[in-house]
């Protein structure tokens, strides 16, 4: 009930706000049509988003501007459907949950890379930079037809901003509590044939406790060049470097709030480089073609020594090293406005080392094919299937199929998907000494979900209603005796169902007046123990409203409601938490000389300051502010 009341009060006071918009009579501007996206991730082709049923959203560059995400992971909060888990302060180690698909079992792109570790299993989104994205696109449910292993739950893709244009640059600097500041410096353009984009960044926090502080560089570049017959040659490279402290020691099963015990000296260093060679060309109307080359690299080190004066504290240092090196050839015929052929074939070969224990290596080939079809432009079909063999555990054949079809005269549109997935066993799973199993096969998922999006006031009000079924069977779960771990190792034994609803909604209130109101429903089951999937709330709300009083201000509202969630460790509960947080943009200075505008910024996140924790034990950061200046030019 503490729960419901809060969220009735904040949407009250959210609701005020067109009553104060009117009273301040703002400058009058034209209505700003919304226009469909045109995604790539759900088909590997620019698809406009109407004519797939799939369940996506996307997270675009205005959104990042408008919201001032610092961190990836914070703009991925508001998406239904999704759960982010930050283990603590900024810059610490954040994971993503989909329709209760942990982090392991959710693919992470950036510009189509994978990103994810084969070592650990999952991708720290605290490495990934908020620095030159377009968009993020976010497909839930299997996608493992177009991505092959570990995309059970879904797919984020993080897209790299092309230059387009005459030179444009900015230049941001943002300090607040806690020691926290902010660098950004970003330019773009595009001359002739060529074109580019260019980012620095750098992030530092002291956090809250001893040895909570994280010193955050990014370096993002783009460089393009167009060609003859319709073709263009593009290079990517993202890097990024981390370094945080680890200052939680150990948590204690017990009642909330926990005082987690300080480690004083433990760290974790973080380096990640991603690079992509990509090829397209269209030397034919009908034929379209993709090479594309890549490479990931992530570099781990940690290290705890002893601490001066504790009894049976011994030193701790770890170094985990992954390489993955993949070639992809994509090829999509068009048979006219009705029909799209996509067949693709790749080749990866991953490379993992946890210094000192074990070293790894595995190759995986691939196909894959995919058909699309278009009737009277109101019905559009979509299936394909993949198959991959990895050197480690056999192949895999995965299929999936969507259906959208378009009531034009009430703005309906009816959509449905199913598709089968699987995850890989990371080389820990499967080699870590005196743990590993070498005889695991992968985890395996069917997944379906209907729905329909509905736009009403001329577009001005857009509505989405999805209900989903996830069946998760074949689960690798820890710990039994194996004859390569005597004392406890991974097995296939495990199964679990997700279930849930997930409802969207937007609206036009005003010219200078935009409100959401997100929420989803997850009902998850262990079918071994019984109980919910560890960290998976059973009720999530975002609710938020960004208003322009006048032309030069604009303002954002976002609340978080997420009620409690299951821990196995301890066998209890972690609380639900509401956080809000506010913040806006004035433009202090607009086109003098060769300053295009300079903007005032601030954030404050948890406004309220709501005492919780994402991952039991690792609390989350009390009201911090951020103040800033962003000068473009």
């Amino acid at each position: 009930m503490r729960i419901a009341s809060k969220v009735l009060v904040l949407t009250w006071l959210l609701a005020a706000l067109p009553v104060a918009a009117q009273e301040t009579k703002p400058v009058e501007r034209a209505e700003t049509k919304v226009v469909d996206p045109v995604v790539v991730t759900a088909t590997t082709v620019p698809t406009p988003a109407t004519q797939l049923g799939v369940a996506l959203s996307v997270i675009t560059e205005s959104d990042f501007k408008t919201y001032h995400y610092a961190t990836v992971d914070e703009a991925m909060r508001n998406v239904p459907g999704v759960d982010i888990r930050r283990s603590g302060s900024l810059g610490k180690t954040s994971s993503i949950s989909i329709r209760g698909a942990n982090s392991n079992q959710v693919q992470v792109l950036v510009d189509g890379v994978r990103v994810k570790s084969p070592t650990l299993g999952q991708v720290d989104l605290s490495d990934l930079s908020p620095d030159l994205i377009e968009r993020i696109e976010i497909i839930r449910g299997s996608q493992s037809t177009l991505y092959g292993a570990d995309a059970m739950g879904g797919v984020v893709n993080i897209i790299t901003k092309k230059g387009q244009g005459p030179f444009q640059a900015s230049v941001q600097q943002e300090a607040g509590n806690y020691g926290t500041l902010q660098s950004r410096v970003q330019a773009s353009g595009a001359w002739k044939i060529f074109d580019y984009s260019f980012s620095a960044s750098h992030l530092e926090s002291n956090g809250q406790f001893q040895n909570d502080g994280s010193n955050i560089n990014a370096l993002n570049g783009r460089f393009g060049v167009s060609l003859p017959f319709d073709s263009s040659l593009a290079f990517i490279i993202r890097y990024n470097k981390s370094d945080t402290g680890v200052p939680v020691k150990g948590v204690f099963p017990g009642p909330q709030p926990i005082d987690p015990v300080i480690n004083p000296n433990a760290k974790q260093q973080s380096e990640t480089t991603v690079m992509l060679l990509e090829a397209k060309t269209r030397p034919v109307t009908w034929w379209e073609s993709t090479a594309r080359v890549s490479r990931y690299q992530n570099n781990v080190g940690f290290q705890d020594p002893a601490d001066p004066g504790v009894d049976f504290d011994f030193p701790t240092f770890s170094q985990i090293n992954v390489e993955r090196r993949e070639v992809e050839w994509l090829n999509s015929i068009h048979a006219g406005p009705w029909s799209t052929s996509t067949v693709g074939i790749g080749y990866r070969h991953e490379d993992g080392e946890n210094k000192g224990v074990f070293r790894a290596a595995r190759h995986v080939p691939s196909l894959f094919f995919e058909q699309q079809l278009r009737f009277f432009d109101r019905l559009f079909l979509t299936g394909g299937f993949r198959h991959e063999d990895d050197s480690v555990f056999g192949s895999s054949l995965t299929k999936r199929g969507s259906l959208a079809f378009l009531i034009k005269e009430t703005g309906t549109r009816i959509r449905g998907s199913a598709g089968t997935g699987f995850r890989a066993p990371t080389f820990n799973d499967l080699f870590f000494p005196d743990f590993g199993n070498p005889d695991l096969q992968p985890e395996r998922s069917m997944s379906w979900d209907a729905g329909v999006d509905q736009k009403l006031w001329q577009g001005r009000i857009r509505l989405g209603l999805t209900y989903f079924h996830n069946d998760f069977t074949n689960l690798i779960t820890c710990c039994f005796s194996i004859p390569t771990a005597p004392f406890g190792g991974p097995v296939n034994v495990g199964a679990a169902r997700s279930v849930g609803v997930e409802f969207t909604s937007e609206a036009d209130i005003l010219p200078n007046l935009v409100g959401y109101v997100n929420y989803t429903f997850t009902d998850t089951k262990n079918l071994v123990t019984g109980r919910w999937l560890p960290r998976e709330p059973q009720h999530r709300w975002n609710i938020g409203l960004t208003w322009e009083p006048i032309r030069r201000l604009s303002l954002f509202a976002q609340v978080y409601v997420v009620t409690q969630q299951w821990e196995t460790f301890g066998e209890v509960y972690n609380s639900g938490y509401t956080r809000v947080d506010m913040g806006g943009t004035y433009r202090v200075l607009e086109k003098y000389n060769w300053v295009q505008g300079l903007d005032l910024i601030v954030r404050v996140q948890n406004l309220l300051n709501e005492g919780y924790a994402e991952v039991r034990g690792f609390p989350a950061l009390g009201t911090n502010v951020l103040v800033g200046l962003r000068v473009g030019f």
